[in-house]
């Protein structure tokens, strides 16, 4: 009979969120190698096997790669550089709808798991996210760039490493349907759909953090399904407008 797998401990959670921050704030940028195992168990205060098992996990989801008998290196290119600039011409609404489309299979099942899963340093992150989002208020390019932010947190709250690389693999699309929402409005218009946004990011939130992971598929279903039906309106009445 197999044996179950340990549970990761709360130590290695400590740590990946650690590294993880540094990967994004881009203390450690691709192909930058990591300090030593010993360097970093004495930063941390923690065993060689709570490092180990943060690093087995990093390489699990893609962002690190280890080289025998030299180290622990960042990814190389592991992620699309990411534009938050709000181009006009990205209003393709058919793209857009194709991409939401792919945004609920992925999202709606990351979103149960990371309910169910979800570490307190991964729900600290999503919280920064929600946050920083809300935060953003009449900001354009501080609230697409906090939207996507959150999304990406869920992702990788389901403690699959397959969410969160599908959603950065097609992250220039996923820009391109916030641009489009975020853009072409008055900053009335904008304060408005914030402030939509941020009741659904709390529903899916308070979700997550009720370990409810009926309610959190529910709720991220309700906050894309509404953009889907946004595109599918404007396909086939050309005179209306999704981003209202």
């Amino acid at each position: 009979m197999e044996k179950p797998s340990r549970p990761r401990s709360r130590l290695t959670d400590v740590v990946i969120e650690a590294l993880s921050k540094r990967l994004e704030d881009r203390t450690y940028r691709s192909g930058d190698k990591l300090p030593s195992e010993h360097a970093l168990c004495e930063e941390f205060q923690v065993s060689r096997t709570v490092v180990r098992e943060a690093v087995a996990s990093m390489r699990l989801s893609g962002q690190l790669v280890s080289k025998p008998g030299i180290g622990v290196f960042v990814t190389e290119d592991r992620e699309k550089p990411i534009d938050f600039v709000v181009e006009p011409a990205a209003t393709d609404a058919r793209w857009a709808l194709h991409i939401m489309e792919l945004r609920a299979g992925l999202e709606i099942e990351a979103c149960g798991l990371a309910a169910e899963r979800r570490s307190a340093a991964e729900l600290s992150a999503i919280v920064e996210a929600f946050d920083d989002f809300n935060r953003a208020s009449r900001d354009m390019e501080a609230a697409v760039k906090a939207d996507f932010a959150f999304h990406l947190a869920i992702a990788r709250a389901s403690n699959n490493p397959h969410f969160p690389s599908l959603l950065q693999a097609a992250v220039g699309d996923v820009m391109l349907d916030l641009n489009i929402k975020h853009g072409g409005k008055t900053p009335d218009e904008l304060e408005l759909y914030e402030a939509r946004n941020a009741v659904e990011h709390e529903a899916i939130l308070t979700a997550i953090m009720r370990r409810d992971p009926g309610a959190a598929r529910a709720a991220m279903s309700r906050h894309l399904g509404d953009s889907i039906a946004r595109y599918r309106k404007l396909l086939s009445q050309p005179a209306a407008d999704p981003r209202r």
